[in-house]
């Protein structure tokens, strides 16, 4: 994924571990071989692209790079790695081996393409056996940061060319696929699906989560073909309008982008499912309150109340979006919890379907990056905090 310069001639070796060059490094361990490694850059932008690219792990990139260039990839030998093949037209190739016998090189941390720093962690060791370039090469060079930047566009074309594939092999009931830049990729996912069924939307979360790079996905959403997931108010209506909080959003765990800094543990952490289709009768429960209400409160109700509390954005609700964006000062450890459950025993705020945190420095009315840094920073199971109370406005009812 990338390479930290250490010396003129070592570099790191930053490969994720749930990726194909490390199953190939592990293989080289096991035969106690050292493994030539080859890196391009530069070339066809079609490489770069092809590289990226979610293709199961038994397709080859070069083929997929011919496909869509149109023509095949000349490949030749590198010279001082003869074992290696690299695309005849790369503007520098980069030779060398890793030694699965070296001692690993602590790599990081680096400025992402999240917008925040991954974290540091061991990494094997690339030692440069040769370099070179064709004649008048240009190096490639891209800008990360806090998104959108010119990789968004990258994970926009492979939204649009792998929804077909993923509609045809795994999830038929898949319409749509929406991947909103604040979320960075997988962090955030709306699915539309054309549902027939109760309990059809846990069947596509289950088979999404199973899906390749889709294991990294943070928080899924889920809405049917009634609604446009494009037009994120309208989405948003929808999803909310069809939402109960208690029964409709599902937890799980499991393998993490070992770039996302905000997991538990490394490469590990939590997943959230919201399932904002329309319900079955199957799928609803008579202990909730299922219709929906308007809330009383606005912003100075909340920051009359609560010194912690620095900003609100209530305008959601007036296009009948229940959800809140709080800023907070946070001032010691489970103080959000504390304050949640403080804020929803309110009268007022029955009918608000979800508050999200964010720290005070960031701007609650700026939904862009508001989200942005929500999505980047949450573990949704360990972040989460679901609160019910008997209902004031329904008797004999629950909120959540």
């Amino acid at each position: 994924y990338r390479m930290q310069v250490f010396t003129p001639t070592m570099t790191g070796m930053h490969w994720h571990k749930h990726k194909v060059s490390a199953k190939h490094f592990n293989a080289y361990k096991q035969l106690g071989k050292r493994m030539p490694v080859a890196v391009a850059l530069g070339g066809d932008p079609v490489y770069a692209y092809s590289a990226t690219a979610p293709l199961p792990e038994n397709v080859d990139e070069y083929m997929l790079a011919g496909f869509l260039r149109k023509k095949k990839v000349e490949l030749v030998k590198c010279i001082s790695q003869p074992d290696v093949e690299v695309p005849a037209d790369a503007d520098f190739i980069i030779e060398g081996y890793v030694d699965p016998d070296d001692e690993l090189v602590w790599e990081g941390p680096f400025g992402d393409h999240t917008g925040y720093y991954s974290l540091p962690d061991w990494y094997p060791r690339f030692h440069i056996t040769a370099i070179t370039h064709k004649k008048n090469p240009v190096y490639p060079a891209t800008i990360v940061g806090i998104p959108p930047q010119e990789d968004a566009w990258l994970g926009k074309a492979t939204e649009r060319i792998f929804l077909a594939p993923i509609k045809m092999t795994m999830v038929p009931e898949i319409i749509d696929m929406e991947m909103p830049v604040e979320g960075v990729f997988h962090n955030l996912v709306i699915t539309k699906i054309k549902k027939e069924y109760a309990g059809q939307g846990q069947k596509v979360m289950n088979a999404m989560w199973g899906a390749g790079q889709m294991m990294f996905n943070k928080i899924l959403v889920i809405a049917d073909e009634a609604t446009s997931i494009t037009n994120y108010k309208e989405l948003a209506v929808y999803v909310f309008k069809h939402l109960n909080i208690a029964t409709d959003i599902y937890f799980s765990q499991g393998p993490m982008d070992v770039l996302d800094h905000s997991c538990s543990k490394m490469g590990f952490g939590g997943k959230m499912c919201i399932d904002g289709t329309r319900k079955m009768e199957e799928e609803v429960e008579e202990r909730w309150m299922n219709e929906n209400i308007k809330p009383g409160l606005t912003e100075t109700f909340l920051t009359d109340r609560f010194s912690e509390i620095k900003a609100v954005n209530d305008q959601l609700l007036q296009y009948d979006i229940p959800c809140l964006v709080v800023s907070v000062e946070k001032g010691r450890r489970n103080h959000i919890k504390e304050l949640h459950d403080q804020v929803v025993q309110l009268k007022e705020t029955e009918g608000v379907k979800m508050i999200l945190y964010v720290e005070h420095t960031v701007n609650a009315k700026d939904l862009t990056t508001a989200l942005w840094r929500f999505c980047n920073n949450l573990d949704p199971r360990r972040d989460s905090f679901i609160s019910e109370r008997p209902s004031q406005h329904n008797p004999g009812k629950y909120f959540a």
